[in-house]
């Protein structure tokens, strides 16, 4: 049995998405665990400004990987067509 290459393609852009997904899960975590841990330094009375500079720096990222998903969507999508057509 052959495996198509379009096969192949469409499985690898899947793969692609699956980790962009996974990467945008890892980036939220780590920007709500930044964000309680202001939020207890806010309580206590503590300013920490790296931890303000490093969740800006995290949503910063995470509008990147949005687009980067968005991409991998469209090119998903347009290897669904090429395949069924």
């Amino acid at each position: 049995m052959t495996i198509n290459a379009e096969v192949i393609a469409l499985d690898d852009s899947l793969n692609h998405y699956a980790k962009i997904c996974k990467e945008m899960g890892r980036t939220d975590e780590k920007i709500e665990g930044y964000k309680a841990d202001v939020y207890l330094d806010q309580i206590q009375g503590i300013s920490y400004d790296p931890l303000r500079y490093s969740i800006e720096k995290l949503k910063k990222y995470r509008a990147e990987l949005e687009d980067d998903k968005a991409r991998a969507e469209k090119d998903i999508y347009q290897r669904f067509e090429h395949y069924y057509s």
